[in-house]
């Protein structure tokens, strides 16, 4: 069993999905295919008087596969995240890398790391580190280059989603099928692994979280008049300990969303993502939280000079029962307004501002920040 240690991150937790990257094809003999992507991001991230650069989702991949009979094919991925700034972290990780930005110490982490075979007809099976099934719902609304994804519980306690595979998930089997305009994903997460809270807030006992095994699916489809609609539903088994109390829990998180248009398609987009969440996310007093509900809203227009105007809303909210004072309290809520120019595809450049009208459960907590971030991405 694997143990990951946390210290009340605030890690930014961002994904590729800004990116329309144009691989390198490295190798090419009509029987195996070897390609080389990658992207960096790099912003000023500035918060209360605090100024500093912070890396986005700089990365680099390789992808191949190979021939078999019968049409059958092999694959496989590997992925690295890539420090590019020196700023430490506060999330302390003793394994692989849980976020975008990985544990201060390494510049290159493992993020993916996966193989499988595909068939056109019979579709993907595939075994490793992988995006969790339920992200082709639930990473609809994770396209912003700095903030966002904050409702979604896609990066649940701080992480990558790694241990309850709503996100990058660990030691997944995935079944997945799709056509033009359908995709269903079966997923089966065989996983031991601990998740320790330390100093959450002063005073309070250390959280322990152990996650054991989870089940996902996911369907997605394209309806006519560019609309789009996603279910997704994951569930974990984990047992939360704080201090000598502890509790066996089903962490579930049930998602839809809708969408119109597609990202960065020219004109008008629109992504609505509607999360509700049980034993599958903490809130800004370390406690898990029974019930939540979360909203994701993206909307953005692009112009025909690469100019896109952006905005985007992201609400969770505790629905926790009485079990402590402070129970049921808590809303994040973020409004993000944003601009970014797309000079041609693989390079862009953006500002976005995180307007925070969040609720704290308790008047001694003090969540509250505006920030902004302003920035160049550029894919490969």
């Amino acid at each position: 069993m694997r143990k990951i240690k946390l210290i009340a991150t605030s890690a930014i937790l961002s994904s590729a999905a800004v990116f329309n990257a144009s691989a390198v094809e490295v190798f090419n003999n009509g029987e195996t295919n070897f390609n080389l992507n990658g992207n960096v991001s790099i912003y000023l991230y500035a918060s209360d008087g605090d100024n500093q650069l912070q890396d986005g989702f700089s990365r680099f991949y390789f992808d191949t596969s190979h021939k078999l009979t019968n049409d059958w094919k092999s694959l496989a991925k590997l992925e690295w995240g890539v420090k590019v700034s020196s700023n430490s972290d506060s999330l302390h990780v003793d394994n692989g890398s849980l976020t975008s930005t990985g544990p201060a110490e390494d510049p290159f982490w493992l993020r993916m790391g996966y193989v499988g075979l595909t068939h056109k007809d019979y579709g993907t099976i595939t075994l490793g580190k992988q995006w969790g099934v339920t992200y082709n719902v639930t990473g609809i609304t994770d396209v912003f280059d700095v903030f966002g994804s904050a409702a979604s519980g896609v990066y649940n306690f701080g992480t990558d989603g790694g241990f309850s595979g709503a996100g990058r998930a660990e030691q997944a089997i995935q079944y997945s099928y799709s056509s033009d305009d359908f995709y269903a994903g079966f997923q089966y997460q065989a996983t031991d692994e601990q998740i320790i809270f330390d100093e959450f807030k002063p005073g309070d006992l250390n959280l322990n979280v152990n996650y054991d095994d989870s089940y996902a699916i996911a369907l997605t489809y394209k309806a006519p008049y560019k609309l789009g609609f996603g279910l997704g539903f994951n569930k974990a088994n984990l047992e939360s300990t704080k201090g000598t109390l502890s509790s066996s829990k089903k962490g579930t998180v049930i998602s839809g969303h809708m969408t119109y248009s597609n990202l960065r398609a020219q004109g008008f987009q629109a992504a609505l993502l509607l999360t509700k969440m049980d034993n599958h996310e903490f809130n800004d007093a370390g406690q898990i939280m029974d019930e939540a509900t979360g909203i994701e809203i993206h909307a953005s227009y692009r112009f025909a000079n690469g100019i896109t105007p952006l905005i985007g809303y992201n609400s969770l909210k505790d629905g926790s029962t009485a079990k402590f004072s402070n129970s049921g309290k808590y809303h994040l809520e973020h409004i993000i307004l944003g601009v970014k120019y797309l000079w041609i595809e693989n390079t862009h450049l953006y500002a976005e501002y995180k307007i925070d009208a969040s609720t704290a459960s308790s008047n001694e907590i003090s969540t509250a920040e505006d920030a902004i971030g302003i920035g160049m991405a550029y894919a490969f």
